[in-house]
């Protein structure tokens, strides 16, 4: 089978996005299948003509990641094709009163809807009626990333024995960054030794600058460009707690990839988070800032204890996202496409 996959783009700046096109891409190679990745451009570079594209490589099934920024494209064609759903389009695009009228014409036009969860699915279900009867639910992988790259501890000069929480993240309002500053504030007036490290591409320039600026002025927070994709694991290994702030969340990656790699998780109690994460099983979920700080200082008191929740969280995730059940998922839907 030829896939033509359709990521967000520049891809420099929606990670999330390009790496769980990049992750379908690889699974489905593996399997035999042709595929080609329109839209994976950098801030930059040429843009690709997706028409040119079409009748250049002759697709048996178009996916398109992201129905907001890839999906409309879509709308006329005769190749059959899917879209999956991200996070914003769940939770935000489809109530908003711009954006849900032509997301949901997407929704009613593809072939095949594909949502990460049970839940997403009757979320779509309830908010787009035309999508009922072709949402498919195709769980996402959790994939290990390589941890030998550069030591982040030792490249910023942060001690070993500093409790250190790693918030990862494209900067733009929806994912929450600044609602984390006091955090460090309210740690170290408890005495803890911390540090927080906030890492991802300025997908709001406005947003981002506000975020730098305000960090400026909170002892013990940094704010670094987004990190390439061969430091990410070794960042994870080196933070005693992953922290996730975000209002609004499908699957998010950055949980996958910190629970698989067995690193505490501290995150935003929305739905997507909560599908992901047992309440003080294999993770722990914050309703407010007040109750992620009391979380965050719990864990730095009792490191046995994080360790404890990222040995579970592993455990976990390895059995409820293995890269099997994924493409399995992709190729039955585009197959019923």
């Amino acid at each position: 089978m030829k896939v033509l996959l359709l990521t967000p783009a520049p891809t420099d700046v929606f990670l999330g996005g390009a790496a769980t096109v990049s992750r379908y891409r690889d699974g489905l190679q593996r399997y035999g299948h042709l595929c080609e990745l329109f839209g994976g451009t950098v801030e930059g570079e040429l843009k690709q003509s997706l028409a040119g594209t079409i009748g250049r490589f002759k697709p048996d099934i178009v996916h398109a990641h992201d129905a907001a920024r890839c999906g409309l494209q879509l709308l006329g064609l005769r190749t059959p094709w899917v879209v999956s759903l991200s996070g914003e389009d769940l939770h935000s695009r489809m109530v908003d009163e711009r954006d849900g009228p032509l997301l949901c014409e997407v929704l009613r036009r593809a072939h095949r809807v594909l949502v990460p969860s049970r839940a997403a699915a009757d979320l779509v279900e309830q908010r787009a009626p035309e999508a009922v009867g072709k949402v498919d639910v195709v769980p996402r992988t959790a994939v290990r990333l390589a941890t030998d790259g550069t030591d982040l501890r030792r490249s910023l000069g942060i001690p070993r024995q500093r409790f250190l929480v790693f918030l990862p993240g494209g900067l733009r309002p929806i994912k929450g960054q600044l609602r984390s500053l006091p955090l460090l504030r309210v740690l170290r007036a408890a005495g803890a030794d911390i540090e927080m490290i906030i890492a991802g591409p300025d997908q709001d320039p406005t947003y981002a600058e506000g975020l730098r600026a305000q960090s400026a002025h909170e002892p013990g927070v940094r704010v670094l460009p987004a990190l390439a994709k061969d430091r990410m694991g070794a960042a994870y290994l080196d933070a005693d707690v992953v922290l996730n702030t975000s209002f609004s969340e499908g699957c998010a990656p950055t949980i996958l990839e910190a629970g698989i790699l067995g690193r505490a998780v501290v995150a935003a109690a929305v739905p997507g988070n909560a599908e992901l994460l047992r309440h003080k099983e294999t993770g722990l979920l914050f309703h407010d800032e007040e109750e992620m700080a009391k979380q965050v200082l719990a864990l730095c008191r009792n490191r046995s204890a994080a360790g404890a929740l990222g040995v579970r969280i592993r455990e976990d995730f390895q059995r409820r996202f293995p890269a099997d059940q994924e493409i399995a998922g992709l190729l039955s839907s585009y197959a019923a496409a």
